[in-house]
């Protein structure tokens, strides 16, 4: 069984006003392709109700570290209840915004330990012994990637 590793959990961020979505998610996009992270779109959802929308997307972010730690940043976007307009001819968004960010790192992601007994065995000595002071540098930098992602986001915001 591949082990999981959370490394943020829940990380909301909170905005209303206006904004532009389309360049607040290139942004992101942006943000994960400059430290080498493949985009998996999970779902988009839109709805709406008495002329206001809601729209929920969720997006995973991915980056094998090496042939054993996969990092994952898994962002939940929120739009509710916001109306569509233009802004010196760009389409904007004037609603509420809520960003969801949890972020994980899965050790021996293929399994190749997990064949046989022997292997398991070895793993967990190597676990435990030989690969912490790693496990702890890929931990601090996928934080760190969180945070630096957080501030980008609050910038372009303004909050």
């Amino acid at each position: 069984m591949v082990h999981t590793d959370k490394i943020v959990k829940d990380l909301e961020l909170l905005h209303e006003g206006v904004f532009d979505l389309k360049e607040l998610l290139n942004i992101i996009k942006e943000f994960f392709k400059r430290h080498d992270y493949d985009l998996t779109e999970k779902s988009y959802n839109s709805t709406t109700k008495d002329g206001l929308k809601t729209t929920v997307l969720k997006w995973d972010f991915d980056r094998k570290v090496d042939d054993y730690n996969q990092c994952f940043a898994k962002l939940s976007i929120e739009l509710n209840n916001y109306k569509e307009g233009f802004v010196d001819a760009k389409k904007v968004i004037d609603g509420r915004l809520k960003f969801v960010i949890n972020a994980e790192i899965q050790r021996d992601y293929d399994q190749k330990w997990k064949t046989n007994p022997l292997r398991k065995i070895a793993r967990a000595v190597y676990d435990r012994y030989v690969i912490e002071e790693k496990q702890d540098r890929v931990s601090k930098e996928l934080k760190s990637i969180i945070d630096n992602l957080k501030k980008e986001i609050k910038q372009y915001l303004g909050i």
